[in-house]
């Protein structure tokens, strides 16, 4: 049967493919039976491609898993670690409209791969406060924690000796030094990963069909949540690790000198980043076959200057009244979420006592790896069930209702307070001083926690009224002869520790005029409550994060073919700017907000909190994330009410009834960009 002639319109189509890169119906041509290498593979792309996102999500979710190690070491506040984490974003709004517009339109695995290079000198530089005051910080925090006994009543207190004040000077200085080194590090960071966040997803939707592109999304989206997650459990295991491997520092991480190496995992990271970027440079301008030549008039157009209509694609972004209510969506469903897992760890220490290698792991396993399940779950249903952008937006506003809903009901989870002597809601400084201990002179005594046989934590041994002390081993003292513990009672640690170190008999002996007995730390034991929280935690992740494959698509399908870059350019800048920019620096001012209590010592200002109202970080941490989601799932409904106009599936199945009455191809194999 002779076949239709096709206007040139259809035949510029079938030879540059659908307007989603879809090779389904497009002609075989002479030119494309040329042999290709490995790298001309979609799968071969995406495998290299994921591996750097992953290995990207790595760095920031591991430096979040190091932050309490950073502020213990520096001595800074959760509102310091919160601007070093929007540094990356910082990094990202600086070049993320000028990058995706310029490399949208060039070579953008060799972009991809240029901007993978600058990440990694953002981590290496990362490490350098290690290498240069390494040595020196630990010194500093080793005599701040020498571990040795803790004030005692009439003893000769002051608030520090020489070799400490001179340490806190040290540490000061080199703070100065330091902080905003890693700011700068990390502003490059955000730079690199401009790159990948923002050319991967449209280079890898250009090169397969719109069928295929949900199943695509939905595992370069999954895989991307194993970065994060393996961030934390690499941050978890580096944290076991002392901050010198080459030593034995004959004490464990319950020791409060102990400091983990932050900086270890940064040197893996920085070194699979080169190995990738080295691959990247080698796959081709596009994975599909090469197009015919277009038209003399169009070539006349690309040989013009990329930044002549710059002004204009921005204009066609902006008037996109869609894609401007999916973008203020984007950024309040990403606040939330970011600003909990930035410091998710924290709170699970403070909230539920977690050592931080196990709030790490329980932060990595338990949320994030769920999402990527959830992720991927999601776009299996969209591949199979096709659902209407009307649809689609529906259901992300329905995860939203539910992470709010969940984040109120979570509030309602905690550990019992910790019971600390004459400390009220406004919190007390560590000067408080008890009538049973008035005459121990006990202002000028430095944070060191015991914990009594009445259950209560006191703030020193001084202010107890201990007037003796003995050391049980390496870390644990035992203080006797307290006036302000009552002898009669019995609390569970103090039990525990007595049976541990056989100390029956000797602390009956110990116990005078009804004086009773305290142990170093704090009373604040196990709590069965993290495994609801957890459970919990997971569920609502998981509905959540089914939600963003679905708005990826949203993205994509309600702009042009040529502004699928600009686009996920414009989302990136505006994430950054209203969203990761100042949400790490919110989340931390809400945390510090909940401190009661801080260790300040040798007139420090800057002392890192020793113990926090666990209402108050319970109500700002959680009710902030929920309120956010909240807006977020307003800006939603607004994105379903004009839904109706994206296709999700364009022109796929006209272009390929065009193809087929033109000519029988041969049979050839399936394509490497399809499933």
């Amino acid at each position: 049967m002779k076949g239709v002639e096709a206007t040139p319109e259809e035949q510029e189509r079938l030879a540059t493919g659908n307007n989603n890169g879809s090779l389904d119906c497009k002609l075989p041509t002479p030119q494309q039976a040329e042999p290709r290498s490995a790298f001309h593979s979609t799968r071969v792309f995406m495998l290299v491609f994921l591996s750097g996102w992953v290995v990207q999500g790595m760095f920031l979710t591991y430096f979040v898993s190091v932050t309490t190690t950073v502020e213990k070491l520096f001595k800074v506040e959760s509102k310091t670690t919160g601007t070093l984490l929007a540094a990356t974003e910082i990094g990202q709004i600086c070049t993320a409209l000028f990058l995706t517009y310029l490399a949208g339109r060039g070579h953008r695995p060799r972009w991809i791969a240029c901007m993978m290079i600058v990440l990694a000198i953002g981590v290496v530089g990362s490490v350098m406060p290690h290498v240069f005051y390494g040595t020196q910080l630990l010194e500093v925090h080793q005599d701040t924690h020498s571990g040795g006994v803790g004030p005692v009543c009439n003893s000769n207190i002051t608030s520090c000796n020489p070799s400490q004040m001179q340490g806190t000077a040290t540490r000061s200085s080199i703070t100065a030094v330091v902080i905003p080194w890693l700011f700068v590090c990390l502003l490059i960071v955000g730079v690199g990963q401009t790159g990948i966040a923002t050319l991967g997803i449209p280079y890898v939707d250009d090169n397969v069909g719109s069928k295929q592109s949900p199943l695509y999304m939905a595992i370069t989206i999954g895989i991307r949540v194993i970065g994060p997650a393996l961030g934390f459990l690499l941050g978890a295991l580096c944290t076991r690790v002392y901050v010198n491997p080459l030593i034995d520092p004959g004490f464990d991480s319950s020791d409060p000198r102990w400091v983990g190496a932050w900086w270890l995992g940064m040197v893996f990271i920085a070194g699979f980043i080169v190995i990738l970027s080295a691959l990247m440079f080698f796959f081709p301008r596009q994975i599909r076959q090469e197009p015919l030549p277009l038209p003399p008039k169009k070539n006349k157009e690309k040989s013009e200057p990329f930044l002549k209509d710059f002004f204009a694609t921005i204009k066609r972004q902006v008037t996109n009244d869609i894609l401007m209510w999916r973008t203020a969506s984007s950024v309040l469903h990403l606040m939330p979420v970011s600003g909990v897992y930035s410091f998710l760890p924290k709170y699970l220490e403070k909230e539920f006592r977690l050592p931080t290698h196990d709030a790490n792991l329980v932060t990595g396993l338990g949320g994030i790896l769920v999402m990527g399940v959830g992720i991927i779950t999601a776009g299996v249903v969209i591949l199979k069930l096709v659902p209407t952008a009307r649809q689609v937006a529906a259901w992300t506003a329905a995860t939203a209702a539910v992470y709010s809903a969940g984040m109120v009901l979570l509030m309602f989870i905690s550990c019992p307070e910790e019971s600390y002597r004459l400390i009220g809601e406004t919190g007390l400084t560590n000067t408080t001083i008890l009538d049973c201990s008035v005459d121990c002179r006990c202002d000028l005594a430095p944070y060191s926690p015991v914990c009594g046989q009445d259950s209560y934590t006191y703030l020193t041994p001084c202010q107890a009224g201990c007037a003796s002390s003995k050391q049980l081993d390496n870390s644990t003292w035992l203080y006797y002869n307290c006036s302000c513990i009552d002898a009669n009672m019995h609390g569970e640690k103090a039990v525990q520790n007595i049976q541990r170190y056989n100390l029956f008999n000797t602390s009956k002996s110990l116990i005078s005029d009804g004086q009773g007995v305290a142990f170093s730390g704090t009373c604040g034991g196990s709590c069965q409550q993290i495994y609801v929280f957890v459970a919990l935690f997971a569920a609502i992740m998981f509905i959540h994060s089914s939600g963003e494959v679905g708005a990826v698509l949203l993205i994509i399908r309600c702009t042009d073919k040529h502004d699928k870059a600009m686009a996920m350019g414009v989302i990136q800048f505006a994430i950054g700017v209203f969203g990761n920019v100042p949400c790490p620096i919110i989340f931390g001012a809400a945390i510090d907000a909940a401190c009661r209590l801080r260790d300040i010592a040798c007139k420090d200002p800057g002392g890192t909190c020793a113990s926090y109202d666990s209402d108050s970080l319970r109500h700002y941490f959680l009710g902030l994330s929920a309120g956010l989601m909240f807006l977020a799932f307003i800006m939603d409904l607004l994105v379903w009410s004009k839904a109706g106009r994206i296709d999700m599936n364009p022109g796929e199945a006209h272009a390929c009834a065009a193809a087929l009455p033109l000519a029988h191809a041969p049979d050839k194999p399936p394509s490497d960009t399809q499933l």
